[in-house]
């Protein structure tokens, strides 16, 4: 385990590498409405950009999308910023107390769309009426309800922390209160976002696309005394492997042996419809959560090679006779 650094709720001194990134991630879900959301807002300075991605899901499988970017920065600008609030276009990540408290602040146009699942298909060939115009407000804090559990620390870091998020979301004259349980994490350093060797394929079918999964990432909150979270690679044999978290009762513990399986929709294979997630933690107790995905915002990041999907499932799960709520996160690698 790391020692929690305040410095790390910061912007990092930037490093050579030309991949140098350095982001902030956060999800909550309301679990009385199912309403919630997930933000992630990337700076690459050596790129001389950043970007934020935000979506909200609403009842009924909806999602109000919105993206932005801006092109202003450079290392020494980043190396500047100093305590400032990380801000890209309508978004902006209010800190407070280092590791206690932040809020998330949009306010402007989104895209108000039904069926997510559309955006997987490039933008030209989506249906006309795919999504419509929307104004997006939303304010809601994100308390902490623990430590921050650092993956890595140092020149090259990694941190998740739960917390309570309380606020509000309106979208032109609707709104919606937000009280839930969500996952943060910090991420600096180099960031490739390619798939390991030999894990993505041509996709030249349906069975090709299903090989190129090669990230499952999770979180997902039970209520206050609750949570788990990790990732999962895929291993040579073709199953899913990898380290996690488990906080139960205030207290936080590494799983190990993870595994995950998932079953993906029969007619497209980018598309989870529910997983299963085996672990056992530090102290040897194992678990078995049982998920099902509610909606999925597919995200895309462009490959020179092709595009990798980061497919944000809104899952409920289930374990210990307890019901809870997160994100389900599949990566693809598609190549053209």
């Amino acid at each position: 385990m790391t020692a929690a650094n305040p410095a790390d709720e910061f912007f990092h001194p930037v490093g050579d590498h030309g991949a140098w990134s350095e982001s902030y991630y956060f999800n909550f879900i309301d679990h009385t409405t199912g309403v919630g959301a997930f933000t992630r807002m990337g700076f690459r300075p050596n790129d001389g950009w950043a970007d934020a991605l935000h979506g909200v899901y609403l009842p009924n499988g909806r999602v109000i999308f919105t993206y932005g970017r801006r092109t202003d920065l450079s290392p020494a600008a980043v190396n500047a910023f100093g305590d400032a609030d990380p801000q890209v276009a309508n978004l902006t990540l209010r800190r407070s107390e280092p590791f206690k408290r932040w809020e998330i602040v949009y306010s402007g146009e989104g895209q108000d769309v039904a069926d997510p699942t559309t955006m997987l298909a490039a933008t030209k060939d989506r249906p006309e009426d795919w999504a419509k115009p929307a104004h997006l407000d939303m304010v809601v804090g994100f308390d902490t309800l623990s430590e921050p559990h650092y993956a890595v620390g140092g020149a090259q870091g990694h941190f998740e922390q739960t917390g309570h998020a309380t606020g509000y979301i309106r979208v032109d004259g609707e709104e919606w209160k937000v009280d839930g349980y969500g996952v943060r994490d910090k991420s600096w350093g180099p960031r490739t976002w390619q798939a390991p060797s030999g894990s993505a394929s041509k996709a030249a079918g349906p069975a090709a696309v299903e090989q190129g999964c090669f990230i499952n990432w999770f979180s997902m909150n039970f209520g206050p005394d609750l949570a788990l979270g990790g990732t999962c690679g895929r291993t040579a044999d073709g199953s899913f492997r990898g380290k996690g978290w488990i906080q139960r009762d205030g207290e936080t513990l590494s799983l190990d042996s993870m595994t995950m399986t998932t079953e993906f929709d029969p007619t497209n294979p980018l598309l989870h419809q529910r997983v299963q997630l085996r672990a056992t933690d530090e102290r040897g107790t194992p678990i078995t959560v049982d998920g099902t995905v509610l909606s999925i915002c597919p995200t895309k990041i462009p490959r020179r090679d092709g595009v990798t999907f980061v497919n944000e499932g809104l899952a409920r799960f289930e374990t210990e006779g307890r019901v809870g709520f997160g994100i389900s996160e599949h990566w693809h690698a598609v190549l053209r």
